[in-house]
């Protein structure tokens, strides 16, 4: 049971009153049983102080009390055991059975046992009352939970727009404050639905349209004569062509479009495509790379190679010699490098667009954003610490 729970609280509140309404009914008919009974003790009282004072003998007694219609008695042997004694005095006893009052008057001479035959007027206001206010309590409380039943369909829904459903309903016909809510955030959806749409179209427009004159660049780089500044041409057009390309996966990967292809890659494997998008020599004297060329990790190739890029062109940006040292330990793959400590805390940076401007190296800040998403998405753990001015970031595959 969730006690912060709305329906939780409700349920006990209605159960609580419930419990004190059947309390206060118990209370209540014990009371009012005791004050229906005192007019007919004080009669009784009445009649056995006359008989007291008179000493009428067995005869008239009967005779006095079949006069005030009473009237003996015929099974004395089941209403004395069984029946219920109300009130008893030197003299005379008040019975009660099968909702008939008895008058037992007893004395050193005799035991007679009289049937009180008056007609007692009953209030059973309460009888009705009771029912009625408990009836009204169980179905303000049903009214009560079926009115918080959409805020259930309404976490459902938020629960699928978390994982990137965005053709959910949420539209309500009713007039509450949760229906407000729920019409409010579905035109949120759709508001939000319609801006990634058009982020989309306006992106892959974007890419189409630069398809086109960087294969017409590649077309023209073959026409050059020259043949070293026609390789470096072509290098340039390939580059761009295979940036575009990367840039698409990225936009499919942060729109939870992309679809993993993972298989198992060696980390030389991952590592080479990583130096490619570089555009760097892994012999480079600004990187120190040990690793076991022979450990193999499932995982998809194109983007874990654009992980490990991102972090080693953050590290030869933003390091304070432009160098990197990248060693692998056990199931993990270590970035250190030399510099300052990171202003704020590593999740401020898996947000998109954190950069400061004023720092002259700033780029869009996207760079640990897509590291986190990728390795998010592949299940890894992406770790960060800062010892001895060194910044590690540190991949842990499984």
């Amino acid at each position: 049971m969730n006690l912060n729970s709305i329906t939780t609280k409700i349920s006990l509140i209605f159960l609580i009153a419930i419990l004190m309404l059947i309390a206060l009914f118990l209370f209540y008919l014990d009371y009012d049983k005791k004050e229906e009974n005192k007019p007919i003790i004080n009669y009784h009282q009445e009649i056995s102080k006359y008989l007291k004072e008179k000493r009428l003998p067995e005869d008239e007694v009967i005779e006095y009390l079949e006069t005030l219609s009473f009237e003996v008695s015929r099974r004395p042997f089941i209403v004395l055991p069984k029946g219920e004694m109300i009130f008893s005095k030197r003299g005379f006893e008040t019975i009660l059975f099968e909702d008939e009052y008895y008058f037992h008057m007893v004395t050193p001479f005799f035991r007679i046992l009289f049937k009180d035959t008056h007609d007692y007027k009953k209030t059973n206001y309460l009888y009705v009352f009771f029912p009625f206010v408990l009836i009204l309590l169980i179905l303000i409380y049903i009214w009560l939970i079926k009115s918080l039943q959409p805020l259930k369909k309404l976490k459902n829904d938020i629960t699928e727009f978390s994982k990137g459903n965005l053709q959910i309903n949420c539209k309500s016909d009713k007039k509450d404050e949760i229906a407000e809510v729920s019409n409010e955030f579905d035109n949120a959806v759709k508001k939000i639905d319609l801006l990634l749409n058009s982020r989309q179209l306006f992106l892959r427009t974007i890419m189409h349209e630069l398809k086109t004159p960087i294969a017409k660049g590649r077309i023209v780089s073959e026409l050059i004569n020259e043949e070293k500044q026609k390789d470096r041409m072509i290098s340039i057009f390939e580059r761009l062509d295979f940036l575009i390309n990367d840039f698409s996966k990225v936009e499919q990967v942060l729109s939870d479009n992309y679809v993993l292809t993972k298989h198992k890659h060696s980390l030389l494997d991952i590592f080479d495509d990583a130096f490619i998008l570089l555009m760097i020599n892994k012999d480079s004297e600004k990187i120190d790379l040990t690793i076991n060329e022979d450990t193999k990790i499932n995982a998809d190739l194109s983007l874990m190679a654009m992980v490990i890029k991102n972090l080693i062109d953050n590290a030869l940006k933003y390091s304070s010699d432009s160098k990197i040292i990248i060693k692998q330990e056990e199931n993990s793959l270590l970035f250190i490098s030399k510099g300052d400590k990171l202003s704020k805390p590593i999740e401020e940076y898996f947000k998109p667009f954190h950069n400061e401007t004023n720092n002259k190296n700033h780029g869009m800040g996207l760079g640990l954003y897509i590291v986190k998403s990728v390795l998010d998405l592949h299940g890894f753990i992406f770790e960060y610490s800062y010892e001895n001015s060194n910044n590690t970031f540190k991949i842990i595959y499984k």
